[in-house]
C-alpha cells in the first residue's frame, strides 16, 4: 500500500513540473456522464458495456465513446479484460482541433481490489493500443486518410470507496468516492513523451441494491496535446450511473 502511495506521488509530482512547462493553456468547464454494466454470465466472466458522453463549456460536445469488453476473473480480487473502444472526436473547446478525427482502440487491462476495514481500494491497470483518424485538405476539400496514426499508451488508476452511513458497501449505503488516474503515450510517432494527461475525482455515491449505485462529484482533466504545446485544463463534474446484469446461473 506504501509503494502505491509512493507511486501516485512521484506521478503527481511529474505531471505537476511538466505543467509548468511553457504552453498554451485554456481552462473549461467539464459535463461527464457515463453509463456502466457489467453483465454476469458466469462465476469466470462477465461482459462490460459502457457509454461514456463527454462535454465542456456547458455542453458543448466534446467525446463520445462506445467502450466493450470481456472480464476474465482469476481470482475474487484479481481480474482480466481485453477490450475494445470507439471514440468519436467532434471538433470542440477553445483549442479546437482542425479535422474531427475520430478512433478505434484495442485494451489490455488488470484490476485488483482489496479492502482495508472500511476503507476498498480498486487499482487498475490498462494498455492500450489507438488507430487515430487523419484527414487532410486536397484543395480545399477535407479528406479523410483512414485510421493510419498509431499510438501506444499506458494508463494506471487508484480508487478509494468508503461507505458512510453503513460498515461495508451493501445496498442502501452511501459512500464517498475518490481516483485519480495517470496516462502516457509512448512508441515512435509520439512526440511529447512525460505524462500528458491527468483524471481526479471526488464526490458522493448511492448504492441502490445488489445491482444498481450511482455517483456524482468534482472531476478535473489536465490534458497535454500530442504536440506538447497545449494545454486544456477542464473542470467540472462526472455523474455515473451502474447497472449491472446477472445471468449465471443460480444454485438451487
Amino acid at each position: 500500500m506504501i509503494k502505491t502511495l509512493l507511486l501516485v506521488a512521484v506521478l503527481t509530482f511529474s505531471f505537476t513540473q511538466s505543467s509548468f512547462a511553457q504552453r498554451e493553456t485554456v481552462n473549461q468547464s467539464a459535463e461527464w456522464f457515463a453509463i456502466t454494466s457489467n453483465i454476469k454470465m458466469n462465476k469466470r466472466l462477465s461482459l462490460m458495456a459502457e457509454g461514456q458522453f463527454r462535454f465542456v463549456n456547458n455542453l458543448e460536445p466534446m467525446q463520445f465513446q462506445a467502450r466493450t469488453g470481456l472480464d476474465i476473473a482469476i481470482t475474487k480480487q484479481l481480474s482480466f479484460m481485453p477490450g475494445y473502444v470507439y471514440s468519436w472526436n467532434p471538433i470542440y473547446g477553445k483549442q479546437p482541433a482542425a479535422f474531427a478525427n475520430n478512433e478505434h482502440r484495442i485494451f489490455q487491462q488488470v484490476n485488483f481490489t482489496h479492502r482495508i476495514g472500511r476503507f476498498y481500494f480498486g487499482h487498475r491497470g490498462r494498455l492500450e493500443q489507438r488507430f487515430i483518424e487523419v484527414h487532410a485538405n486536397v484543395n480545399g476539400e477535407v479528406v479523410s486518410e483512414g485510421y493510419t496514426l498509431y499510438l501506444n499508451r499506458i494508463r494506471y488508476r487508484i480508487q478509494l470507496q468508503v461507505p458512510l452511513n453503513k460498515k461495508e458497501l451493501v445496498p442502501g449505503a452511501f459512500y464517498a468516492s475518490f481516483y485519480n488516474e495517470f496516462f502516457m503515450d509512448f512508441g515512435s510517432n509520439v512526440v511529447y513523451t512525460d505524462p500528458d494527461q491527468n483524471r481526479f475525482f471526488a464526490g458522493a455515491g448511492y448504492k441502490v441494491d445488489k445491482n444498481v449505485s450511482f455517483q456524482l462529484g468534482f472531476f478535473e482533466q489536465r490534458l497535454i496535446k500530442l504536440s506538447g504545446t497545449k494545454q486544456e485544463n477542464n473542470i467540472g463534474f462526472q455523474a455515473q450511473l451502474i447497472y449491472n446484469i446477472d445471468l449465471s446461473k443460480k444454485d438451487n
